[in-house]
């Protein structure tokens, strides 16, 4: 019966599995886990699964639940199956995501007690969530939430009912949410006052059901008694819970996973549950799927000993039976936009550009990149449509000062950001200003009746300034708003207990952007156009158009060629996950080094790793997964020269310029402030800043770029 399936599946439909896809299709009653590696066929192998329950064991379509992570992945499984066993089963397999199959028990548990739930996702939806939370925001703290900080809000609640964990525990460890307990405790009691439901909820109400409501657990049970889960790497603690649940004592549970891919702890996704799989479901058969069809033998090899790393996995050893090409490269370049010229040099004249991703580790690298592939006519598509970049705080305080220094008359744009350049501006003059019929905004401020000489004295101070700013250009000028006017201070302050990293990237994206531009107007009119254009590119996704994606947004596709970029320390992998892990916690190291391995194995026939050596003029680190992968490749003789270096000049043979810098002396730079030079060879400079501490510049850029001066 077995073989004949197999002969079954190969004469009629041209399918040939290998020995390792067979034995997991074969499996039937009890508990099993399938561990597949990266193009390992697995859609294919559960598809054939599901056919071979139906056809051989006669088991109706119906009876079998088949869960996925994703609507996309839950459509297209169901259309494979349709397209490929439609003709010979009669009935309807359920695909589905979790929060599909929960939202339908929480309606018929609804049906049964006359209780009508409400979903409030949407900005569609009169009541939704976000309108809620703002509003519950305002009411506790007087003020306005950012989108970031909303977004911070809705991360941390749906993490608290994914993890399963109280309130005060996740309190206690994450610090940075104003208002949190408040905020969560009244926006889950009003829900549960008026049957409101959120994303989150159709997980943790479905759950409460199932173990208060014993008949519709059977009635589940007795329906299902079969249950596929697909991505399983990626579930979380509660939606593990409903599994277990629904599996019962019969447990007719098969998982198909891959630990190695899992990228969603921030998500509140449970791997380490996969690693107790027999210990939840005595008895459970493992399999392994190992086989890589999509990537080079080269790729395989290293990105195996890359994965090999990680200490808390399943072992396992991928192989491919492709022939042994050259389809990975690390590229060393020198500095970002030398990247960004590379990548424009690679992509021009390109034939199947959509067959091509560029892909990064946070969305604020698409900003650049989009703003230079539209420069040069290059078509792109966006997968992550939702970007906060243009919206972020800093970035309109940001566009404030340079509106402001253009129009002493914009009034809204001083009303931003009057407290944040240590101007010593009280509200009361703002108040007062609002009043004034001076078209000047500092001219109304001079007139503020109750000010002081030194008071007035600093406003001509502030005012001069704004005209310095209007006539400088926009790559100097973003610098002059950070120190001159003092905005560095003002976010210092305000991240005292916190990290300036990601301000850090949104500001260097600012500053990139800025070299293209000439004077703030055209920067004001780019920055506009940009976000239309981005906007726009959605409508690239069918197109002849580049992929720009983070390596989340990634997972679960193939492209023939990948870029990998941004590959730096403290950026890949974070500063917090380096951090953690010098305290002993390797957990998040971890699973930045399985994110990176995702990004690698997108790859179908070539992978390249851009590196940089200078960002901003500060001599930048490599990311140490790229010295990993690169170690792979040196241990498996696989690559001789590894580093293409020839593309950009090496710094070792740089001329050392001409400079008024020596050791002792001190310095001033836009982004680090005051520093005294401490060490001078060749081209590297170091010097502590009073800020920072140590830093490492390149002097031939700092003084190209004319962003090291002496103090």
């Amino acid at each position: 019966m077995q073989n004949s399936f197999f002969h079954f599946l190969q004469n009629r439909f041209h399918i040939n599995l290998n020995e390792q896809q067979k034995s997991a299709v074969l499996h039937k009653d009890g508990p099993a886990i399938v561990l597949a590696v990266p193009g390992a066929g697995k859609t294919t192998m559960l598809i054939c699964r599901t056919a071979y329950l139906i056809l051989y064991h006669k088991i109706r379509p119906e009876q079998i639940l088949s869960i996925t992570f994703s609507k996309a992945s839950a459509k297209d499984m169901s259309k494979r199956f349709a397209s490929i066993f439609g003709p010979a089963v009669h009935g309807k397999v359920p695909f589905s995501t979790i929060h599909g199959f929960a939202y339908k028990l929480i309606r018929e548990y609804g049906r049964k007690h006359q209780i009508q739930y409400t979903l409030i996702e949407g900005e569609q939806v009169h009541r939704n969530k976000t309108t809620l939370l703002k509003q519950l925001y305002y009411q506790i703290s007087g003020s306005y939430i950012s989108d970031d900080q909303l977004e911070d809000l809705i991360s941390a609640i749906s993490y608290i009912k994914n993890a399963m964990i109280p309130l005060e525990t996740y309190c206690k460890e994450h610090r940075d949410i104003d208002h949190l307990p408040e905020i969560y405790t009244q926006y889950e009691s009003y829900k549960r006052r008026h049957y409101f439901l959120d994303f989150d909820d159709m997980l943790s109400i479905a759950l409460e059901i199932l173990r208060k409501d014993d008949a519709l657990l059977q009635y589940c049970r007795q329906r299902y008694p079969y249950i596929q889960v697909d991505e399983a790497q990626d579930t979380s603690k509660v939606q593990h819970e409903i599994i277990r649940l629904l599996a019962g004592s019969t447990c007719n549970l098969f998982m198909v996973a891959d630990d190695d891919q899992s990228i969603y702890g921030f998500r509140g996704a449970y791997p380490e549950m996969l690693l107790r799989f027999q210990d939840t479901y005595p008895g459970a058969i493992s399999f392994f799927m190992e086989q890589n069809y999509r990537c080079p033998k080269d790729i395989v090899e290293i990105s195996d000993a890359f994965i090999q790393t990680n200490q808390t996995r399943y072992p396992k050893k991928l192989f491919s039976h492709h022939e042994n090409q050259r389809g990975m490269q690390i590229i060393a370049l020198r500095d970002e936009q030398d990247q960004l010229n590379y990548l424009i040099d690679q992509l021009s004249g390109h034939d199947d550009l959509s067959n091509v991703a560029i892909l990064y580790r946070n969305n604020l690298s698409a900003i650049t990149l989009a703003d230079k592939l539209d420069r040069h006519g290059i078509p792109f598509y966006i997968r992550d449509s939702k970007n906060l970049f243009f919206r972020h705080w800093v970035v309109q305080d940001i566009l404030s000062f340079l509106r402001l220094s253009l129009d002493f008359s914009d009034f809204e744009s001083l009303e931003r950001i009057y407290y944040k350049m240590n101007g010593y501006i009280p509200k009361t003059a703002i108040q007062y200003s609002k009043m004034s019929h001076y078209i000047s905004v500092f001219d109304r401020l001079l007139n503020f009746p109750e000010f002081r000489s030194y008071q007035r004295d600093n406003i001509h101070r502030i005012c001069l300034s704004f005209t310095e700013l209007a006539a400088l250009p926009p790559k100097d000028a973003l610098g002059f708003i950070e120190y001159s006017l003092n905005y560095r201070a003002y976010l210092e302050s305000h991240y005292k207990n916190g990290s300036l990293d990601g301000i850090d990237l949104i500001l260097s994206q600012l500053k990139i952007m800025a070299r293209g531009t000439d004077s703030i107007q055209e920067f004001l009119y780019r920055f506009e156009d940009l976000q239309k254009i981005m906007e726009a590119s959605q409508h690239n996704r069918y197109e002849n158009a580049v992929i720009l994606s983070t390596i989340h947004s990634a997972k679960g596709l193939e492209f023939d060629r990948v870029l990998m970029i941004d590959l730096f320390e403290q950026h890949f992998p974070t500063k917090s996950s380096i951090e953690l892990a010098r305290k002993g916690d390797l957990s998040i190291l971890e699973e930045e080094r399985r994110l990176f391995y995702v990004g690698m194995t997108r790859a179908k026939k070539s992978l390249g790793l851009l590196i940089v050596k200078l960002k901003n003029g500060e001599l930048m680190k490599v990311s140490r997964f790229v010295e990993e992968v690169s170690s792979c490749a040196e241990k498996l003789h696989l690559h001789r020269i590894f580093l293409d270096q020839n593309l950009a000049p090496s710094l070792k043979t740089m001329d050392t310029p001409n400079h008024p810098f020596s050791i002792g002396s001190k310095v001033i730079h836009p982004k680090f402030g005051i520093g005294e030079v401490q060490e001078l060879r060749s081209d590297i400079l170091t010097v502590c800043f009073d800020s920072v501490g140590s830093r490492d510049l390149s002097l031939k850029l700092c003084l190209e770029k004319q962003i090291l001066f002496p103090a």
